[in-house]
């Protein structure tokens, strides 16, 4: 039998990282309890029955309120936990929760489903192959892309993501599995990675070698 996944596994987490009130100036918005004002405003008559939601409204949003958007995300995430592991829809959830769908185009791309950024059946199929501690180290590998490839805008943030990330990958561990079906996926994707990197490099090589002796 399957063991299934569930957001209450996760919950605690998201809590303890989410827990305050913040004004991002950056973002000229506020979230509480991880969710933004942006966020609030589209999904609140949604999740809460609010028509008209209002800042002050996402201010006094109550824990049991704010976890209804927790598990709103972890469903999208995870297509209503069809995602065989939890630390696999952990590393989608975490994807999700804090990137949205750019941050689940990113492990579309790595495991090589259509990056359309919504996970459906066959996105599924493709998590459902790979090694769920792989999966988890991709997010941690996003996260150190964002803040390289833009450090005014992501680079005060890669600290508290990486100890986050440490966090989450704590609590995964227990659910991490010894398949070699999964690990050899995960070993082929690096592999294939890696191939593409040396072909790079020899056609480069290739043509500076053309230039310089035409």
């Amino acid at each position: 039998m399957k063991k299934m996944t569930s957001y209450l596994n996760i919950l605690s987490f998201v809590r303890k990282w989410e827990g305050g009130l913040v004004f991002f100036p950056t973002e000229n918005q506020w979230t509480n309890r991880g969710v933004q004002w942006t966020t609030y405003k589209k999904l609140a008559p949604k999740l809460l029955g609010i028509k008209n939601p209002t800042v002050e409204d996402l201010k006094n949003m109550s824990q049991n309120d704010g976890d209804k958007f927790i598990k709103y995300y972890w469903d999208k995430a995870t297509n209503n936990n069809s995602i065989d592991n939890q630390a696999a829809a952990n590393a989608l959830f975490e994807s999700y929760w804090g990137g949205g769908n750019s941050g689940i185009k990113w492990m579309q791309k790595v495991v090589g489903a259509f990056p359309d950024g919504i996970v459906g059946k066959k996105t599924v199929e493709k998590i459902n192959e790979f090694d769920p501690e792989f999966l988890l180290k991709e997010v941690l590998k996003r996260f150190n892309y964002l803040a390289n490839s833009n450090p005014s805008k992501y680079g005060q943030f890669i600290k508290g993501w990486t100890n986050r990330w440490n966090d989450l990958y704590q609590k995964s561990k227990i659910y991490f599995v010894k398949n070699d079906l999964l690990k050899k996926k995960s070993a082929e994707n690096n592999t294939n990675s890696r191939i593409l990197q040396v072909a790079g490099i020899i056609s480069v090589g290739f043509v500076l070698y053309k230039l310089i002796t035409k």
